[in-house]
């Protein structure tokens, strides 16, 4: 998701020449044209080349993840990034309802999609929730009548029951996970920091802990976009306003923003936290797309997103990555970087400046919780450090050059259109990966992203205006540079194996009023074995990422059959490629 104004903001830059291209948007032949020492900034297909990195064998008795851990460290020889953007875990678990789908509404009309309105009439002035007896109390609201535990924190709310809409449920596992910590939360997120119910949740997560009297660190980390700023004091005292009441607290809170480059020659590039993490005590966190917005995930028209729960050590990777971005704010405090960061501590008067690069949290720390495998990947994009610290890129595109039967995809985007003003670019490294995969013949590629002029409520934009056909098109380009088959021999193929849509729940095509459907899901799975749930766009932005790719096939037969299954379903009727496509739009430009 990127907002307008920083969107006209990187196209006047980027026609300037000011900024570099993000590493995967590069394709081979452009990487022929760099050499030397790897940096932030060198193209994946470079990194490669140069670290000699070699393509992960599934047919070794050796585990795929064991393999691609031993070709990212050749790029970190000091290892100074292990357990930060790259580290290989075996000792996780996922819990039932490990998976976070948003809205889970598979099968349903646009209209039968209930939810509760943000300015409900004489609704509690925090949650916005009505309070109800039964389902037919919520009829003027939508929803269905039921219990959160968030509300018990509220007096108005206290042993009352709530209409609740399709998606209020996220709003309980996000107090939860914070008023269930024993030492330490750990949260970054997205400018604009959370807001409405979610703000409610977290704050009532604040205030459950404060009247706990548990020892308790907090750290919420906003990454802000140019023009925009964060006010993280007003933030931070939104947070604590019924904590700070409570005598027998023994809290500490800090709150952050930043962004490391905003086009500046220094670093080159725009760069800020887009990951998005809820980290609790080293032992359980919450990963994946989801931002912490009401109005665009809570009440009508929601764009559509995945997130994963676990627990066990990779949740201490998350932590040394949420560690990198503050240690970055605490350098920077004080000078012209856009960062700022403010303390409460419980007992002092007031909020002021203060700064915690470290939380303490790590792998040696947490307890085994299970037997899945586990690759915690991240990328550091630009202005942190100077070396290559990108490795969800080259893991991602290690994992797809592996695939033998199948690869399967669910983005907001492909391309990445600056406003129309240059020409889209692409994750060219991946799509090479991909084009090899259906040139060897072994199976099919599944592609469902977002509808075209998708927006949230909050005016967030879902699209980056690139239409399925210059997708398709693009497809096609990439396998015409990767073969020398007749243009029609490549045509057939896409028409066949390469299955590309836009995301549907259900029979409709859209929201009420014509309202285009959104995807923010960061996923991709292959060989029905391996999956990323993340924060990563595949289309080329040069942000600090992070998630996980998880080798364990029973979990990944529970996500192809709570999600990947019903999303294809529905989604397939809007296909424009691929033989279940109702027509590929590759034949049809041919014949025009």
């Amino acid at each position: 998701m990127m907002r307008a104004r920083f969107l006209a903001t990187m196209c006047a830059l980027a026609v300037s020449g000011c900024i570099h291209l993000p590493n995967s948007a590069a394709p081979s032949g452009s990487a022929e044209q760099t050499y030397g020492s790897i940096t932030a900034a060198t193209p994946i297909t470079a990194v490669i080349r140069d670290e000699h990195i070699q393509d992960l064998d599934p047919d070794s008795k050796r585990p795929l993840l064991d393999q691609a851990m031993a070709e990212l460290i050749k790029t970190d020889p000091a290892e100074l990034y292990r357990g930060v953007t790259y580290d290989l875990t075996k000792g996780n678990g996922l819990e039932r309802d490990w998976i976070v789908q948003t809205p889970d509404v598979w099968g349903r009309h646009a209209t039968e999609v209930k939810y509760v309105p943000l300015d409900c009439p004489g609704c509690d002035p925090d949650m916005h929730l009505p309070i109800c007896h039964v389902d037919t109390d919520c009829a003027g609201f939508g929803g269905t009548c039921g219990r959160l535990a968030v509300t018990e924190v509220s007096a108005s709310l206290r042993n009352e029951r709530v209409c609740l809409g399709h998606s209020d449920a996220l709003v309980d596992r996000y107090y939860r996970l914070v008023a269930s910590a024993r030492r330490s939360v750990d949260i970054t997120e997205l400018q604009p920091p959370a807001d409405y119910r979610f703000l409610a949740a977290l704050r009532n997560g604040i205030t459950t802990l404060a009247r706990s009297g548990r020892t308790v660190t907090i750290r919420v980390l906003v990454g802000q976009y140019p023009p925009d700023t964060v006010d993280t004091k007003a933030f931070l005292m939104e947070l604590i306003r019924d904590a700070r009441a409570i005598p027998a607290a023994r809290l500490t809170i800090y709150s952050s923003a930043m962004r490391s480059c905003a086009g500046d020659p220094s670093c080159g590039s725009f760069s800020w936290n887009h990951s998005k993490i809820i980290a609790i005590d080293g032992k359980v966190a919450l990963v994946g797309g989801h931002n912490s917005w009401s109005q665009d995930y809570l009440i009508d028209a929601p764009v559509h997103d995945l997130s994963m729960q676990l627990r066990g050590p990779a949740v201490a990777d998350a932590n040394q990555f949420a560690d990198s971005l503050w240690k970055f704010v605490c350098d920077n405090a004080g000078t012209p970087a856009a960062v700022s960061s403010f303390v409460y501590r419980s007992g002092e008067p007031d909020v002021r400046e203060g700064c915690l690069p470290e939380i303490g949290e790590s792998p040696g720390r947490t307890a085994q919780a299970g037997n899945v495998a586990i690759l915690s990947v991240g990328r550091m994009g630009a202005g942190i450090t100077k070396v290559f610290a990108n490795h969800d890129d080259l893991a991602r595109d290690l994992i797809f050059g592996a695939a033998r039967h199948s690869i399967l995809v669910s983005q907001q985007d492909l391309g990445f259109n600056l406003l129309g003003q240059i020409n889209a670019i692409y994750p060219d490294s991946s799509l090479e990966r991909w084009a090899d995969f259906m040139l060897a013949g072994r199976g099919d590629v599944y592609v469902v992203l977002s509808n075209l002029g998708a927006k949230g409520r909050s005016k967030s934009e879902y699209s980056t205006g690139v239409p399925l056909d210059a997708v398709a098109g693009k497809m096609l380009q990439v396998v015409q540079s990767r073969s020398t088959l007749p243009k029609q021999v490549l045509t057939d193929m896409l028409c066949t194996h390469f299955h590309l849509t836009a995301l549907r729940f259900g029979p409709d095509a859209s929201w009420p009023g014509n309202e285009p459907i959104g995807n923010h899901a960061k996923f991709w799975m292959v060989d029905g074995q391996y999956f990323y749930i993340g924060s990563d766009n595949l289309y080329p932005v040069d942000l600090q990422e992070f998630g996980y790719i998880v080798d364990d096939r029973t979990a990944a037969r529970q996500l192809l059959h709570d999600y990947w299954e019903p999303l294809w379903r529905w989604s397939r009727a809007a296909a424009v490629s691929g033989d279940d496509a109702p027509r590929c739009i590759l034949h049809d430009a041919e014949s025009s």
